[in-house]
């Protein structure tokens, strides 16, 4: 448990600090929490005032286990000795998780950057297995529970962390935990599914410029129907998966046979990669894809006025 001490501001001010400590922690509930004893604290949180930087220099010399940091009139704290840059809330988790009595193990990083985190969620998705921190420059945003294809989100709102993970794809980094760590930062949090989560991040990131050259000379194929919940009223989605999992084609091919724009044929192929939905093969020649494309097209057509209209119906 880390108990923190705030001096100088007032209830409303304190009670927000409080909370952004917790966020950054990642901690189960209850592990950062306010303190009133000064002799019973370890972290003091002063205002960025003269006599209030003067003060907690002093209880630092008589308290040499006490942390202190300055907050700044911005919300910026600082070390309260020592180097003076801004502790980020990357900084900030790992200084609170160090509180809770015993030294955290430094974590077992598993992949840095779009390309890596991608290709470790497609081998592990498939087979359930183990759990991992995704984080941003330390930060910790997300819990991964790949053995149960759950997410837990430890900040932001679904939208918004999906925004976040789309515009930083290449900035994220997955970290390994134990199934005990695991639920230990997930706490109370409550759980969602994760492919849904992982379908709109990939959709909307545009750090895919190593998949679409790949596409280019190559053919995709889905392996099995999605999640339904990451199809929702998406149309063309279920059009495209009645495609790809009869045979394989190129993202013209799609997009010729289903007349569809091949921006939104790659957004869905993004996401069924990412999934591990899809995969890639070598793209059949022009002459043979051409032979079939006449029947193919009329077979799903009628699949698709069979599906419109069993929705009218229902």
């Amino acid at each position: 448990m880390a108990r923190v001490l705030v001096v100088g501001t007032d209830l409303q001010g304190e009670q927000a600090l409080l909370q952004r400590l917790r966020l950054a922690s990642a901690l189960p509930d209850g592990q950062v929490c306010r303190s009133q004893d000064l002799d019973h604290c370890d972290l003091l949180v002063v205002r960025d005032t003269p006599a209030l930087r003067n003060a907690a220099l002093r209880m630092r010399e008589q308290r040499p286990r006490l942390q202190c940091w300055i907050e700044g009139i911005g919300g910026q704290l600082r070390e309260g000795h020592g180097r003076q840059d801004v502790l980020d809330d990357g900084a900030i988790g790992r200084a609170l998780r160090g509180m809770q009595g015993n030294a955290e193990p430094a974590p077992v990083r598993l992949a840095d950057g779009a390309h890596a985190i991608t290709r470790l969620l497609r081998e592990r998705l498939p087979v359930r297995q183990g759990h991992a921190l995704l984080g941003e420059s330390g930060q910790p945003l997300l819990l991964l529970d790949l053995e149960q294809d759950q997410a837990v989100l430890l900040q932001e709102p679904a939208a918004v962390l999906v925004e976040r993970l789309a515009q930083g794809f290449e900035h994220l980094h997955l970290d390994a935990l134990t199934p005990a760590q695991f639920r230990a930062l997930a706490g109370n949090r409550a759980r969602q599914p994760l492919r849904p989560l992982l379908w709109q991040w990939a959709q909307r990131s545009r750090h895919w410029h190593a998949l679409d050259e790949r596409l280019r000379g190559a053919a995709v194929k889905l392996l099995r129907w999605p999640d339904f919940r990451v199809l929702g009223h998406d149309h063309d989605g279920f059009r495209l998966c009645s495609l790809l999992l009869k045979r394989a084609c190129t993202v013209d091919e799609c997009a010729a046979l289903l007349e569809l724009p091949p921006a939104a044929v790659r957004d869905f192929i993004h996401a069924a990669y990412l999934c591990g939905y899809a995969q890639l093969q070598a793209a059949a020649p022009v002459v043979a894809a051409a032979r079939g494309s006449s029947a193919d097209h009329g077979l799903l057509a009628r699949l698709w006025r069979s599906l419109r209209g069993s929705e009218r119906n229902a």
